[in-house]
C-alpha cells in the first residue's frame, strides 16, 4: 500500500492509494452499462490501477460491458464519472482516464 501524504499550515492529510481505488470502484458502480466483477475476485483487484504524480493522478479501469451498450458513450461516461468523482472527494486533479476495456457480457437465453 502507497501512501500520498500532503503537508499545509492545517496540518497533515494523509492518502492510502486503496482510498483512490475505492473510489474508482464507486465511481463505475454508477455508469450504467458497465458490469461489475465480484468483489474480492482477482478481476475486481486488478481492474483499477492508479499512479500518482505530485497532485495529478492517472487512471487505468479494465471493464466488463454490457453486450447492448455503445461502448465510445460508456467509456466517455466512465472518464467523466471517475474524474469528477474523484475530484470531488479529494485535492488531486485527474490528468487521464484510460478506459480498456476486455470483456463483454452477452445475455444468457
Amino acid at each position: 500500500m502507497k501512501v500520498i501524504n500532503r503537508f499545509d499550515e492545517s496540518g497533515r492529510l494523509v492518502y492510502s492509494s486503496e482510498i483512490i481505488r475505492d473510489i474508482v470502484d464507486c465511481a463505475l458502480n454508477e455508469v450504467e452499462g458497465v458490469v461489475k466483477y465480484p468483489d474480492n475476485s482477482k478481476q475486481a483487484r486488478e481492474s483499477i490501477k492508479t499512479e500518482y504524480v505530485e497532485d495529478e493522478v492517472f487512471v487505468d479501469v479494465y471493464v466488463k460491458l454490457a453486450y447492448n451498450v455503445d461502448v465510445t458513450d460508456v467509456a466517455s461516461n466512465i472518464q467523466s464519472t471517475v474524474k469528477n468523482t474523484i475530484e470531488s472527494m479529494t485535492e488531486f486533479k485527474v490528468k487521464d482516464v484510460n478506459v480498456h476495456v476486455i470483456e463483454v457480457e452477452f445475455e444468457e437465453n
